[in-house]
């Protein structure tokens, strides 16, 4: 029997080993959260030298024999020295260089955070690519530029504007097989990709990944899925008849995320998560549904251009991003395991394909489970981002002769190919077998896939950042007066910017024209690397074909079914001066004639 003392004792031993489990498990989460990259250096070691010495308390206590707080100040401000010293020396090393380039006023301070900084600050609510272009225009529009941003980029950012800039910077030379590699600024994507992720990987490791996936996103394997594909574009047709006869508002962006979800789930690892048929807070859109952890941990990424706020040092961020990873993890590894054991031959998928004839082990386990992540947030938000600038170019119609006449012969060429019926198109692809359905979608469409050629080149859905190291000795721009070492440099090539340079594409250039792809001659006249919405050269877009495909099958099965009006942000000024609501507005038809009206939010 213990006495009082003992008691007493044995309580206070177990509240400090409570208390240090409880240290421990708070120690781990931050050193997980540190490896990802989602807490900075200076909140991070704060933080572990209070877990370490423990509550101020304990600090107090040590303080006359160790001097801890005198200690900590020193270290603190020798810390503090430090990186400034290493800001004022990165500015240095940046300011002092690449004054051969292109680009606005550089103080000798602040270099172009200023002057560039107008036209990409978060306020304006803009992707910086439209600040890109009022810098690109005002310089004249040179085939590059740079912004001096240091220190807050420790980099010259260098854009590009010109094809021949691009080709002569993504193309593998003596000195960078692979291209040049992918930016640090890609580590921020990690809780979302992997760290074996395809897009980050560089050197032989990612050739051996590409190599192993790329039989899966070969166009004959690709068309080999059509009928997968279109099971689930009949799904969304049918949210938006719903939709549209009900008269309820809905954002576009949720229904087409929702589709993309479903076609590239299905295809790579052959799931079903029913993201179409599934009400939100229910299975895979409950609290800790797969959809919802994934969808809430993209959004913890901090988006381009979002500049620097709270959101840079809020503590709870990076612990809801470490929760919303854990659950990602573990449900998806659980669904990849799964999947690259199961010896179903009928429902082959990508991943399955890729490590066929592979031993299974923990790392293969996890390179697939970060390969899926890879494709889930880069083959989702793009082609949902297409889908939508699909709708808004057909949307033009209302207002202008020119999208008129544009949407006009898509729906014609649809009539004569699927017959009058508005949703004809997914029966008669669904009737076919696969060698059919893709000659039909490969040669007997040829406005509808120039349609998706004009939309991918205004509206871009992904652009790439390079750097190239200081120590690079044999990769210059070749400026129209001289080469320039690029050595230190970001680089991001704008597809933006290329894609409406009147330089390259003419004095429409900014016009949405389908049938300048339907014109052999203008084509061919074309610089060698113009188009490029999914980037060229060796690091070039894995699912490219099956972007395209997607969007070929929601364009044939909406255009003529569906009229859709954009309400705001149209260039038009709405009646009485009001400000403009950012919707859209559907409406169902048939054989081109209006049924009823509904006005959904974009």
């Amino acid at each position: 029997m213990l006495n009082n003392g003992d008691a007493e004792v044995k309580a206070e031993v177990e509240a400090e080993l409570e208390a240090l489990r409880r240290r421990g498990y708070l120690l781990f989460v931050l050193l997980k959260l540190r490896a990802t990259g989602s807490i900075s250096k200076l909140p991070y070691f704060l933080t572990l030298s209070i877990l370490l010495f423990g509550s101020m308390e304990a600090i107090t206590q040590l303080e006359p024999v160790y001097n801890i707080r005198s200690t900590f100040l020193v270290i603190f401000a020798v810390y503090f020295s430090y990186r400034i010293s290493q800001w004022i020396y990165k500015a240095h090393r940046v300011r002092t260089r690449y004054y051969d380039i292109p680009s606005l006023p550089r103080h000798l301070i602040w270099g172009n955070i200023i002057n560039a900084g107008e036209r990409l600050k978060p306020s304006l609510k803009r992707h910086p690519d439209y600040g890109f272009e009022e810098i690109w225009r005002e310089l004249g529009e040179p085939g590059c530029f740079m912004a001096d941003l240091a220190p807050v980029e420790d980099r010259g950012f260098l854009i590009i504007a010109e094809p021949q800039y691009a080709e002569a910077l993504v193309n593998a030379t003596k000195e960078f097989k692979h291209s040049i590699p992918k930016s640090n600024n890609y580590h921020a994507l990690k809780p979302v990709l992997g760290a074996e992720s395809i897009i980050t990987k560089e050197g032989a490791a990612w050739r051996e990944m590409r190599k192993r996936f790329n039989p899966g996103f070969q166009p004959k394997y690709i068309h080999s899925l059509t009928g997968s594909i279109l099971s689930k574009v009949e799904i969304f047709v049918g949210r938006l008849e719903s939709l549209a006869e009900s008269g309820k508002a809905f954002k576009l962006a949720d229904y087409a995320q929702d589709l993309t979800a479903d076609i590239i789930a299905q295809l790579t690892i052959a799931h079903d998560f029913n993201a179409q048929s599934t009400p939100e807070g229910q299975g895979a859109k409950s609290f800790a549904g797969f959809l919802t952890v994934s969808r809430r941990l993209s959004n913890m990424v901090y988006a381009v251009g979002q500049g620097v706020g709270w959101h840079t040092i809020d503590p709870i961020r990076p612990l809801k991003s470490f929760f919303y990873e854990t659950i990602f993890q573990y449900k998806l590894t659980a669904i990849v395991k799964e999947r690259i054991s199961s010896t179903d031959i009928g429902s082959k998928s990508i991943t399955q394909l890729a490590v066929s004839g592979l031993p299974l082990n923990k790392d293969l386990v996890r390179s697939c489970v970060d390969q899926v992540k890879s494709f889930l947030f880069a083959g989702q938000d793009t082609t949902a981002t297409l889908i939508q600038w699909i709708c808004y170019e057909m949307s033009k119609a209302s207002h202008s002769e020119h999208h008129a006449e544009i949407l006009s012969r898509l729906r014609q060429e649809h009539d004569e190919v699927f017959g009058r019926d508005p949703f004809s198109a997914l029966k008669a692809l669904s009737s076919l077998a696969t060698a059919e359905s893709e000659s039909l979608l490969t040669s007997q469409l040829p406005f509808t896939r120039a349609f998706i050629k004009e939309a991918l080149r205004l509206h871009p859905p992904a652009s790439t950042v390079r750097v190239v190291p200081w120590e690079t000795t044999s990769l210059s721009l070749p400026l129209p007066s001289h080469p320039v070492s690029i050595a230190g440099m970001q680089i991001y090539i704008s597809q933006f910017l290329i894609h409406r340079n009147h330089n390259v594409w003419g004095p429409d250039a900014h016009l949405f024209n389908p049938s300048r792809w339907l014109d052999e001659d203008y084509v061919a006249a074309l610089p060698t690397g113009a188009y490029r919405p999914f980037e060229r050269g060796p690091r070039n877009c894995i699912g490219q074909e099956l972007a395209t495909l997607e969007g070929i099958a929601v364009l044939v099965s909406v255009a003529r079914g569906f009229v859709f009006e954009k309400v705001g942000l149209t260039g038009r000024v709405p009646p009485g001066g009001e400000k403009p609501e950012n919707n859209f507005s559907l409406r169902l038809t048939t054989s081109h004639g209006v049924m009823s009206l509904a006005i959904p939010k974009l």
